[in-house]
Order: C-alpha cells, then sequence, then structure tokens
C-alpha cells in the first residue's frame, strides 16, 4: 500500500525518460554481454538525455566526468569483455552516474567482489550522496551497511524493524532479534563495526 514519488510528482505519472532522468538503476551482478568499449557502455547513460543518435559535446563531457569519478578512463577503449569483475562494476557505476540523475537505487552493488572492490564501490556511490544525491541500495552485508550509509532501514518479515542513523540501529540487540546472530558491535575511527561472532535463537 502507499504510493511512490520523485520529488512531488507520482511516479506513475512520469514518461519513462523522465522517470530515467531522476532515478537510474544499478542492477545486482551487472553482466555485459557484448564486447562494446567502456566509452560507449558509459555512453548509455545519457540515453534518458539525448534527442539524437549520436552524443553531444555536453554528453561526452558527461561521460567523462563519470570515467573519472569512477577511475575507469584509462580503459576507455578497451572492451568491457575484457574487464575483470571489479572494473566491470565501476563501468556500470560510470554508466549510472553519465545519466546524472538525482537518485540512484542500487540491488545488493558489492555481490561477488573482492574486499578492495567493494570499499571502491561504496566509497563512489557515498561520494554521489554527499554531492547533494541520493543513493538507496539494498545490502545484506551489515558491515558495509553499518560503515557507508547514513541511514540504515532494518527490513524483517517484510516490514520495518529499525530505521535511523547506523549507530541507533544496527544494534546487538537488534541484530540478535532480526537476523539471529550473537553480534560485538564496536566503534573504530568514528564508525562503528559489527563481527557477528554466532548464532542465536531470534526472540
Amino acid at each position: 500500500t502507499g504510493a511512490v514519488r520523485l520529488g512531488e510528482a507520482p511516479a506513475g505519472s512520469l514518461s519513462r525518460a523522465e522517470r530515467a532522468r531522476r532515478l537510474a538503476y544499478l542492477p545486482q551482478g551487472q553482466v555485459f554481454h557484448w564486447p562494446l568499449a567502456v566509452r560507449d557502455i558509459v555512453g548509455l547513460g545519457r540515453l534518458p538525455r539525448t534527442s539524437g543518435a549520436s552524443l553531444s559535446e555536453a554528453d561526452r563531457e558527461a561521460v567523462g566526468r563519470a570515467m573519472a569519478a569512477t577511475g575507469v578512463t584509462d580503459h576507455a577503449a578497451r572492451p568491457v569483455t575484457t574487464l575483470s569483475g571489479g572494473e566491470r562494476a565501476r563501468v556500470a557505476i560510470a554508466r549510472v552516474l553519465a545519466t546524472e540523475a538525482p537518485l540512484i537505487l542500487a540491488d545488493e552493488p558489492t555481490t561477488a567482489l573482492d574486499p578492495r572492490y567493494q570499499l571502491v564501490v561504496l566509497d563512489i556511490l557515498r561520494r554521489h550522496a554527499e554531492a547533494g544525491g541520493a543513493v538507496l541500495a539494498a545490502l545484506h552485508d551489515i558491515g558495509l551497511a553499518a560503515r557507508h550509509a547514513h541511514r540504515v532501514i532494518v527490513v524483517d518479515g517484510g516490514r520495518i524493524a529499525a530505521d535511523g542513523p547506523p549507530e541507533a540501529v544496527l544494534t546487538a540487540e537488534r541484530l540478535a532479534a532480526t537476523f539471529g546472530v550473537e553480534a560485538e558491535v564496536v566503534e573504530q575511527r568514528g564508525a562503528p563495526v559489527i563481527i557477528p561472532w554466532s548464532v542465536v535463537e531470534r526472540p
């Protein structure tokens, strides 16, 4: 039940192109099927904002900024299928950033990435939020959520169980009640660190 709005407008009242200009989607486990050059993959993010078959100078500048922000500029001419998993993840984010949509929806953006690229990807998304945008990400790694999110919503059985800053929401009691784990919650460098320790019966 309820309604979905983008700004003041009901989402269903917007055209596809207008929704795509306001909201960009980063799917889980992005797969690239064709060996297109990285710059062309990122350029696809401009589709909601271009009216022609080719990119304008403004479009190319947006693509350049997105590649620079994600550290893939050096790979611009490489076929995306030749990149590593972490590099492909950054290309996928660059395509989303190239759209210049204020809101990014990210579904498990760190899936199948090694620890370095998990941090890289979430740092990129956090910078987008801190620059005035917003990111809504579904994450199962509560440690990463605690470290990178400004706000955490814990969902249990399809209902919101808790909503607030990570340090207020991701408590030992909440982790036991929702996830069935005993966890140590400590602070390190000003951020909560969560160490799941053992399985417990949920209340």
